[in-house]
């Protein structure tokens, strides 16, 4: 075997072992189907050696007597195999789910416990296809077969056995075509489990496409790109027709030759059977019942190669599952507890890169005071949002410090810290549900009381009672019902009942209504009052109403004071906010 295929079973072995783990985690339900598969193998053994007794020695032996008796276990026997068959079916039903269920819930818990550079790599369509598909195949493919796989090997064995008792020489005969079937296996398995990975990787691009496109409609529709992206669908559409037919037929390929290898060893069996009966060297219900053990037989075997086939879809969709969950970017929540935060910011000599050798940060110095509001402004790319998502912990600084009341938070766990900081980025994320839900997301326990004070307070409680269920109307997927500054109006009045010390707001008025504008103003200033505020500033007039203003360019603050004092020394700010008036923002 070569060092790839080697190291392909190898992989495919560990993943197998893990799998098995997550099977026998449920070991009473394992345990009640091992006992009914045993049971319904015996009994589907059984079953064929009495009716061979029936016909010897009730029927040619005219033993009336034996009859109504054997006749009596042949029905008995049925009845174990029904009752079994149920027991199993059931059984076998429920572990898969629950295998299924702790699958998904384990890829869940990755995607959220996962860091951003996780999520920049893959696309959602992906792992949303890896979440739903890949472990429904799994479900599918994998746990019942490989439960049911008990039952196929006594069954095996068991006919087996009996075949050699009941004639050896029809046993060789019967066999015949065993090594067939092995083979056509072994060949087609290697392609298959490469054309089902092929498969699940092709319907993901599917699905990633369908999302983009669907969450994106309006730039869609704005740019008037449906043919583009309708033909873009169709191409990806194409591959994986292409690649499931491809697969289908390697998997087509079982079946036929299976079937025709069975029909092919029972038309032996009869006609060198048949020619023992006549010459006295067997009798006909040995016959009979040895042609109902090839059929045991042969059926498992079919299973068994069946089972193969549907491994390698299955292998190729736990390779994409376990690919994640093997992934090591999960955000660590190690560190000690932050309490009784009084809100100081510093930023100490910080630098970061998201790729190396290309730093957003450098050397970016600067402090906060507990209860003093900041405005940073400047150009894009000049690292406002990553000294934003440093200051939540979304990543760690590759040179310096960023302290928190004198606090590295390198030190401090990303839970802790989360309490006591509130980030309101410039697209807010609103979840399926009502406007309520949406701000009581940050403290589920909080009252209808509570939440309506809140919002009070903020002076947004007029937008929402204008709203045609007030607090109860359902925002619509992704918060689509609302307005961007409706949508922020949220955002502040979801920071606000969370309480936190120190709030991160970055702002996104442009396209926003003027009362709109007012009211998210408005709303800040209460929210900001008393805490340590960080305010990313796009339009500059919100600077005016901060304490300080700190102005960054590639990567560092190249100027801070006061809006007035930066007026006066017509710096960068200076030319920035000219530029802003000139191109016509709001300065108000």
């Amino acid at each position: 075997m070569s060092e790839r295929g080697t190291s392909g079973f190898r992989a495919g072995s560990a993943t197998l072992r893990e799998v098995l783990g997550l099977v026998l985690a449920h070991r009473r339900d394992v345990a009640i189907v091992s006992a009914a598969i045993v049971a319904n193998s015996v009994a589907l053994l059984v079953s064929p050696y009495i009716l061979g007794l029936v016909i010897d020695e009730g029927i040619a032996e005219g033993r009336l007597d034996l009859l109504p008796r054997l006749v009596s276990l042949y029905v008995a026997a049925v009845l174990v195999q029904w009752v079994t068959a149920v027991v199993r079916t059931v059984k076998v039903e429920t572990v898969g789910q629950r295998v299924l269920k702790d699958l998904r819930e384990s890829l869940f818990t990755k995607y959220v416990g996962a860091t951003l550079d996780f999520h920049k790599r893959y696309r959602v369509g992906d792992l949303v296809s890896r979440l739903v598909n890949d472990t429904s195949t799994v479900n599918e493919s994998m746990v019942t077969g490989l439960l049911n796989v008990l039952g196929d090997m006594i069954s095996m064995a068991g006919s087996l056995a009996i075949m050699v008792y009941l004639s050896p020489q029809l046993t060789l005969v019967s066999l015949a075509t065993v090594p067939l079937m092995v083979f056509i296996a072994k060949g087609l398995g290697v392609r298959l489990r490469r054309t089902w990975r092929e498969v699940r990787e092709r319907v993901s691009r599917m699905t990633s496409v369908v999302e983009e496109n669907v969450s994106g409609i309006e730039v869609v529709k704005s740019f008037g790109l449906e043919e583009d992206v309708v033909s873009r669908f169709d191409r990806v559409s194409r591959e994986v027709s292409r690649t499931s037919v491809r697969a289908s037929v390697l998997a087509g390929l079982f079946f036929p030759l299976m079937n025709v290898s069975t029909s092919l060893s029972l038309a032996v069996v009869v006609a060198y059977g048949g020619y023992l009966c006549l010459s006295g060297a067997l009798s006909v219900g040995v016959l009979v019942a040895f042609t109902q053990y090839v059929s045991r037989l042969m059926g498992p075997v079919n299973e068994l190669v069946f089972l193969y086939d549907a491994l390698q879809s299955a292998l190729a969709s736990l390779d994409r599952i376990y690919e994640i969950l093997r992934v090591g970017d999960v955000e660590s929540d190690e560190g000690v507890e932050l309490e009784g935060v009084r809100g100081d910011v510093e930023f100490d000599r910080v630098w970061f890169e998201y790729e190396p050798g290309v730093p957003v940060l450098r050397d970016l110095t600067f402090s906060v005071r507990a209860g003093e509001v900041v405005a940073v402004v400047g150009q894009t790319g000049a690292g406002k949002t990553t000294m934003a998502n440093l200051l939540v912990k979304f990543y760690e600084p590759t040179g310096g410090r960023v302290l928190i009341d004198g606090i590295d938070l390198r030190k401090v766990k990303r839970s802790s810290l989360r309490r006591f900081v509130s980030y309101i980025p410039q697209e807010t994320y609103l979840f399926q549900g009502t406007v309520i839900d949406n701000i009581r997301v940050v403290k589920p326990d909080a009252s209808d009381e509570e939440v309506i004070r809140i919002c009070e307070r903020l002076g947004v409680h007029k937008f929402i009672s204008r709203l045609p269920d007030g607090y109860y109307t359902d925002v619509g997927e992704v918060g689509k019902r609302l307005s961007l500054g409706e949508r922020q109006l949220i955002a502040i009045a979801r920071a606000m009942l969370k309480d936190a010390r120190i709030v991160i707001f970055d702002e996104a008025l442009s396209g926003v209504d003027t009362e709109t504008e007012s009211s998210i103003k408005s709303a800040l200033r209460e929210l900001l009052r008393g805490r340590t505020g960080i305010v990313i500033a796009h339009r500059l007039s919100m600077a005016r109403d901060c304490d300080r203003v700190l102005v960054m360019s590639d990567g560092r603050v190249v100027e801070h004071g006061t809006f007035e004092e930066l007026m006066e020394k017509r710096g960068l700010f200076y030319e920035m906010y000219r530029a802003q008036m000139e191109a016509g923002e709001s300065a108000v």
